[in-house]
């Protein structure tokens, strides 16, 4: 593991204007600095989360990232005015995680906490959020977004002067809906917006491992290629953690769009359904930015197709990366939201292997100098269905045929 922040100190090898052996060009023993002071050695401890836990039309919150340095030269103490990084130790500060040669996280400092033990063995916390924490602080002036896919109204907001969110680094596909034209009103929060955006595509917003703000479709794993195979045959894990129960199965699933009326998908035989599940569950979203009542009730159709049936579903796959070999860990720290992995895996042995295509929703890092805990939060691949008169999924010649 490697910890890096941007310090303003020079690494040895750094190239520096005007220094008489360092600044010499076409040299080859000082080069450009990406700007970052590695400070490895006084880390003791470190956390990353990223994404979500919880469900597809759920927002991803912003990512975030915990490091404790051990603290006994005061180093780490903004207060220090003879400490090496003085002036220095303030927010906004670019912070980076490193696993073998994979960036795994990519953010902004945003405060210290330090702990003066009278043992003297003092810590500072440096507490970091990524892109969608940064959108967080931010807040909009009056304007009005076109009638646009959700890829150019995100574009749209990073492009604002009061956003100014930099081109190299969004990664935006352009989705699946064409949502509608909307107000956005003075004061309103930057990532509340976006996170609406891209909850009425039903898609990803995330900042991804280096850092980029990134929006995916939720057709994002259709026909993807796995990145990892992991369980019986593959990288295996230390932990598995599966769902088989009520919390994603509704037999009528509601959704409303601004502006427009309540549209509602419900089973085809109630009576059936409650003989099988037991009494009639629902699921309500509203408020999305769909341009049409058709879209909103192309969507409810979609989603009660998703959710009307109990499944069985891997939630959660944990790796002990100390324990594996390189090229295994390198496999899973390449691993991004959004990215499909394949898992097989027979429960104590006992009966035939379950074997599941996943997307990753969430990944987090705990990290001491004997351990690097991996988590992912997983969730089915969700495959759009081809439907007739449907005007989204009853197009011919289109990606959207299930299974």
């Amino acid at each position: 593991m490697t910890v890096e922040v941007d310090l303003g100190v020079y690494a040895p090898t750094d190239f520096v204007l005007d220094d008489a052996s360092r600044g010499v060009l076409n040299g080859t023993a000082f080069t450009l600095s990406a700007g970052y002071t590695d400070v490895t050695t006084s880390a003791m401890n470190a956390s990353v989360s990223r994404g979500r836990t919880s469900r597809l039309w759920d927002a991803m919150d912003a990512g975030n990232a915990t490091v404790v340095f051990q603290n006994r030269e005061r180093l780490f103490d903004p207060a220090y005015i003879d400490g090496q990084y003085y002036g220095e130790l303030v927010a906004g500060k670019r912070v980076r995680l490193i696993a073998n040669d994979t960036t795994v996280y990519s953010g902004f400092t945003e405060d210290l906490r330090l702990d003066y033990d009278v043992s003297t063995v003092s810590t500072t916390a440096l507490l970091s959020t990524d892109a969608l924490g940064m959108l967080g602080q931010l807040q909009f002036d009056d304007w009005t977004s076109g009638g646009l896919g959700a890829g150019d109204k995100l574009t749209d907001v990073c492009e604002r002067a009061e956003v100014a969110w930099p081109s190299d680094l969004r990664d935006f596909n352009g989705g699946v809906e064409t949502l509608q034209a909307n107000t956005i009103a003075w004061g309103t929060n930057v990532l509340n917006y976006c996170q609406l955006v891209a909850r009425s595509d039903l898609g990803y917003l995330f900042a991804s491992a280096d850092g980029v703000l990134t929006f995916r479709d939720r057709n994002v794993a259709v026909g993807a290629v796995s990145a990892a195979s992991v369980g019986d045959g593959g990288i295996p894990f230390n932990g598995i953690t599966a769902i088989a129960g009520s919390e994603l199965l509704f037999s009528r699933v509601g959704v409303t769009r601004e502006g427009g009326s309540p549209t509602t998908a419900v089973t085809a035989d109630a009576i059936a359904w409650r003989a099988a599940f037991g009494p009639l569950r629902s699921l309500s979203i509203t408020g999305l930015l769909l341009a049409t009542d058709a879209q909103s009730l192309d969507l409810a159709e979609y989603l009660l197709t998703l959710y009307d049936t109990p499944r069985y579903r891997v939630s959660e796959l944990v790796f002990e990366l100390h324990g594996l070999e390189t090229a295994d860990q390198d496999t899973l720290l390449a691993v991004d939201i959004t990215d499909t992995v394949d898992v097989t895996f027979t429960p104590n042995g006992v009966g035939d292997p379950i074997v599941q295509v996943l997307v990753v929703q969430g990944i987090r890092h705990d990290i001491t100098p004997s351990t690097h805990r991996l988590t992912w939060s997983v969730m089915d691949a969700p495959l759009p269905f081809f439907r007739l008169d449907s005007s989204t999924y009853g197009v011919l010649d289109s990606d959207v045929l299930g299974f």
